[in-house]
């Protein structure tokens, strides 16, 4: 297949409108991944862009934002608990923990919905509870070889997890994607209760369901993977997985930063979901509302993270040759659905303080 530009919600794939994430990893001036998170407007997501210090206790039991209050459910006493190797800014969603993020090695992260995605069985391992997924990689790898090779080692068991005191009321399967600065990247997944792993830098987009060896052979059906049917326009998973890995390469070579950022983020305008009326939409109820709620840009080249809320019409970055990442620093988080805020980060974050 022609390479590929390789993001958490549940309900049967057809129904599902959830995210989209592409990685341009063939550019020499930035390699920059976007992807986007799409969401019910009626669900508490409550995302904040938070930058975290190396030295963190984490536990797996609770949020990783100091102060919240909120159990993690699903997972039972004997869960992971580790101190952060590595400083990262992220997306923290539900008040939770990262769904998305970049780590000061370069090594980005991102958590999208697999309806199908089925978890391995309960053992004797330590349980990490795919709640904190993501932010367990953020916080311990540096490069995409380090997450594989922990995987497969399986000194731990991801489980399936929720908080309801958080808002997320069940649990939403996921996949992983990860990429670091040298252009690697994998995709990981659970299926039928085995970890499968697609590795190497031709693994360029996701999207949701089916299972990543299943979407591979599907886009062979398309006229510019080899196939007689032409580029599809509809929200489903299978559709936006195509556009993007159709589109990636007609992306030109960017000659400044600014082109490459904005081409990275043209990129992924095709499979973004507009706002949308519950009533007016054709698939009604819960996920009849599904729209973009925010998208991200993570240059693992330069280390700079882009964030912009689908609500209001900004976008802010958050470069970490300026961020401070020693362990007595502070966390620091702003609202990132916040209109007031657009350019450089730095001024509008602050100390993270949980609310009363």
């Amino acid at each position: 297949m022609t390479s590929l530009i390789s993001l958490p919600f549940t309900l049967k794939a057809q129904e599902l409108r959830a995210c989209s994430l592409a990685f341009v990893n063939d550019r020499k001036l930035a390699k920059i991944v976007v992807r986007s998170m799409d969401l019910p407007v009626a669900l508490p997501e409550r995302p904040k862009f938070v930058v975290f210090p190396r030295g963190q206790a984490r536990t797996s039991q609770a949020s990783v934002l100091p102060g919240v209050k909120g159990k993690i459910e699903g997972v039972g006493p004997d869960t992971i608990g580790w101190t952060s190797k590595y400083g990262c800014a992220a997306i923290v969603s539900f008040e939770g923990a990262a769904s998305d993020g970049l780590n000061e090695m370069g090594l980005a992260a991102h958590m999208l919905v697999l309806d199908e995605s089925r978890l391995e069985a309960p053992d004797k391992r330590p349980v990490l509870p795919d709640t904190h997924w993501a932010q367990y990689v953020l916080d311990n790898f540096a490069t995409v070889n380090e997450v594989v090779d922990a995987h497969k080692e399986g000194k731990f068991r991801v489980a399936a997890a929720w908080a309801s005191d958080l808002g997320l009321t069940q649990h939403l399967p996921t996949h992983l994607a990860v990429q670091d600065p040298s252009g690697d990247s994998a995709i990981i997944e659970y299926i039928d209760g085995k970890l499968v792993v697609h590795h190497g830098p031709e693994y360029r987009v996701m999207t949701n369901d089916p299972p990543y060896d299943q979407m591979i052979e599907r886009v062979k059906q398309y006229a510019p993977f080899g196939g007689a049917k032409p580029l599809p326009g509809d929200e489903t998973a299978e559709d936006r997985f195509v556009r993007l890995a159709a589109y990636s390469k007609y992306l030109p070579d960017p000659k400044t930063y600014r082109e490459a950022v904005a081409g990275a983020l043209s990129l992924l305008r095709i499979a973004q979901v507009p706002f949308r009326d519950s009533a007016r939409a054709p698939d009604k109820g819960f996920w009849g509302a599904c729209q973009t709620n925010w998208v991200t840009a993570a240059d693992v080249t330069n280390k700079v993270y882009f964030v912009s809320s689908a609500t209001a019409p900004s976008l802010f970055w958050l470069d970490f040759k300026s961020a401070n990442f020693k362990p007595s620093a502070p966390v620091l988080a702003l609202d990132l659905h916040d209109p007031a805020i657009g350019g450089d980060a730095r001024r509008f974050l602050r100390r993270w303080k949980a609310a009363a």
